[in-house]
């Protein structure tokens, strides 16, 4: 089987496993407790919060260990906006489930919202846009730091410096960028979230940065942990197999992000070489991992199923909607028409792929298509 599907969810890597299995084998104290086993705990519990904050150039106070980025996004957009009746939240039409339903769960509580389009063709949304939405009233800034279904970067650098100067805090989406580019938090971002199982760690682990300026309520009561603001015993083999993978990105990053960028363009300049009919939805700056591509006249569908059958694992890059793929509402919101985005399939790479499975997909991708269309 060859894998090609990394921005839904990545293998686990072997030294992270490795990590994870010491842990249980020595480890199974609750950090809350006072006696020998929950101390020894709670040590391993600073001292990979210390990892995860020297990642981000944070406090270690400023890290947050969640189930993953919906639940840090969810607890950032409902933490600030829910004590803000009359408030304004700026986002975009381009952004994650976890963020797009939450604002619209807010917007259907008093929360004025304003969901900026790109322009036409871009994946993401530019400084100025965010500029001339900004309003006496707004509370947030929330967007994602890459796409996760085209791989298109937002200029994060150039927004944090808006919002600082309008005193706004800025909520950023970092699933599908960490691990695929290098990672500078800008100073004027006040959150970013990121899940473990899209960087080779574990699911049901993530991390939520809030820098120490940010008030937010918790989502999430029960007792102290983690400050008050997320309520529940820390899930510590999680919590080190995020802090090991974060780590393996920072010992391997400039090698790694060549890698993968090498093996995602061979692996399109192969499928533009053979096929006439192939149409890139991109333009601009992108992440190192993401390929998003219709092959028009065919299904996005029926393409994804003969593939699964071919043993290469894609992605549609849409919802499921009534049991039926729907076009993406990215792309649709891009303003690619809805013929294009319903032939469209995502492509994802990591550190594991190979160029052996990138020559064989392509071929069989290639052998596919020309069966199709032909």
């Amino acid at each position: 089987m060859i894998y090609l599907d990394n921005n839904a969810t990545t293998a686990i890597d072997p030294l992270v496993q490795k990590e994870v299995l010491d842990l249980l084998n020595h480890f199974f104290g609750n950090p809350s407790s006072i006696h020998q086993y929950g101390q020894e705990a709670k040590k391993r519990l600073l001292k990979e919060r210390g990892e995860v904050a020297s990642f981000f150039g944070v406090k270690p106070e400023e890290v947050f260990f969640t189930s993953g980025a919906t639940e840090g996004l969810n607890m950032v957009l409902r933490g600030i906006m829910s004590d803000c009746k009359g408030g304004h939240l700026i986002t975009s039409s381009l952004e994650h489930e976890a963020c797009f339903q939450t604002a619209k769960f807010l917007e259907g509580n008093g929360i004025e919202v304003s969901y900026l389009f790109p322009e036409k063709g871009r994946g993401a949304i530019q400084p100025s846009q965010v500029a001339d939405a900004c309003r006496k009233n707004t509370r947030l800034i929330a967007l994602m730091w890459a796409n996760n279904e085209t791989g298109a970067i937002t200029c994060i650098e150039e927004i944090a410096e808006i919002a600082s100067k309008a005193d706004i805090p800025l909520l950023v989406d970092g699933v599908a960028f960490i691990g695929k580019e290098k990672c500078s938090l800008p100073p004027g971002v006040s959150a970013v979230c990121l899940s473990g199982h899209k960087i080779h760690a574990l699911a049901g682990i993530g991390v939520t940065i809030v820098r120490k300026h940010s008030s937010l309520l918790p989502i999430i009561t029960g007792g102290p942990q983690q400050l008050g603001k997320r309520g529940g015993t820390e899930n510590l083999p999680g919590i080190v197999a995020i802090s090991k993978a974060l780590e393996l990105i920072r010992k391997g990053e400039d090698h790694d992000f060549e890698k993968i960028r090498y093996l995602r363009d061979q692996f399109e300049q192969r499928l533009l070489a053979s096929l006439p009919n192939v149409h890139c939805n991109f333009q601009g700056k992108r992440v190192s991992n993401t390929s998003n591509l219709s092959f028009l006249g065919i299904s996005g569908e029926t393409l994804l199923i003969a593939l699964d059958q071919a043993k290469v694992a894609v992605s549609h890059g849409a919802a499921c909607s009534s049991g039926a793929l729907e076009p993406s509402r990215v792309l649709l919101n891009m303003g690619i028409s809805r013929e294009v985005a319903n032939s469209a399939i995502r492509f994802s790479f990591s550190r594991m792929s190979s160029e052996e499975e990138v020559i064989e997909a392509s071929s069989i991708i290639i052998g596919l298509v020309k069966q199709f269309i032909y």
